[in-house]
């Protein structure tokens, strides 16, 4: 029993989902509160495990940890650039919620006035995610060899053990017209 356990945590990637608001002087708590609470209600749905991250702080952000299971044949599937589209696979789908949550909470205008600002940290490298990005199938595999390419030093040195980050920005709402 305690192998099929340790066999499921190797198999186990984690990935730290920071939601924030883009401007924490002029912040919306609640709109920030809601797209992170949505985004992994979401995730759970599609069967990631989350884990509240406590930081001793009272608001300003939401934190998690997302638990993705990696690909068990990856290494055959794919041999250069496995460890980045293991990464990126879930990374996506994360992106894709969060896009999904802050459109729902804030309305689909003001999501395209004012869209959350996403980007993936994967040991110390950074890249910024769009929102074509995470239009079409091919999208964890357009994000790897971007980051391969912007980042090479760090791409190859990458394995599942390496620690990624998503850190989305959430704009405040803009206020509503009066009649």
């Amino acid at each position: 029993m305690s192998s099929q356990a340790e066999s499921d945590n190797s198999n186990r990637f984690r990935i730290t989902l920071e939601v924030i608001p883009d401007d924490p002087h002029d912040a919306d708590p609640a709109l920030v509160d809601a797209v992170g609470r949505d985004a992994t209600d979401a995730l759970r749905n599609d069967g990631y495990t989350i884990e509240p991250v406590y930081t001793g702080q009272r608001g300003g952000g939401f934190l998690v940890n997302v638990l993705a299971t990696a690909w068990a044949q990856k290494d055959l599937i794919l041999a250069d650039g496995s460890a980045l589209i293991t990464i990126f696979t879930p990374v996506v789908s994360l992106a894709k919620r969060l896009h999904e949550a802050h459109e729902q909470r804030a309305g689909k205008d003001a999501a395209q006035q004012s869209p959350i600002k996403i980007t993936v940290e994967i040991d110390g490298a950074s890249i910024s995610i769009e929102a074509p990005d995470l239009e079409n199938a091919e999208g964890a595999i357009k994000l790897a060899q971007r980051f391969q390419t912007q980042h090479p030093a760090v791409a190859s040195q990458m394995t599942n053990q390496s620690k990624a980050k998503l850190k989305a920005g959430v704009s405040k709402r803009p206020p509503r017209k009066r009649r």
